[in-house]
């Protein structure tokens, strides 16, 4: 009869010291690092560029809006320049004229340069007015964290 069992090897005596071994796993370190590096950078250039700082969708969308503009008659336009949604327009010191339309493109409603007016002196100050309150309002009922419970 035959044996079948076999024997476990014998346990060698440990030949690392502590500085080898933390310099075996800092190079396991490194390795894997730069491993990781490689795979990321490999994956980022497998990625559509953005061209001037803009992306796929957001020129997609500019594509969108000029043909959307010269669809309604507008001529030639430029985003962000000509076509612009009614609080950039306040913002820019204009404001869409009363009646007209905006036209609406994926999930915004904009307003092209023809359809505003300067916003007057008046209206100028009332919206400084509606700012400067709603700050107040809005400053007035913060509750410090760091306060202790009143109740």
């Amino acid at each position: 009869m035959t044996d079948t069992t076999t024997k476990a090897p014998k346990s060698r005596p440990v030949s690392f010291s502590p500085e080898e071994l933390q310099r075996v796993i800092a190079e396991a370190v490194a390795a894997a690092t730069a491993q990781a590096k490689a795979e990321f950078a490999e994956a980022w250039a497998a990625k559509p560029s953005a061209t001037n700082g803009k992306s796929q969708a957001s020129m997609q969308n500019e594509v969108a809006v000029v043909k959307a503009f010269k669809k309604a008659g507008f001529g030639n336009v430029t985003p962000h320049e000509d076509v612009r949604t009614f609080n950039r327009w306040l913002s820019a010191g204009y404001r869409p004229v009363e009646g007209s339309k905006s036209l609406k493109i994926k999930n915004l409603r904009l307003f092209h340069r023809s359809q505003v007016r300067e916003l007057t002196i008046e209206e100028k100050a009332g919206l400084q007015a509606e700012n400067e309150s709603a700050v107040a309002r809005h400053s007035s009922s913060v509750i410090p964290i760091t306060g202790a419970n009143p109740h």
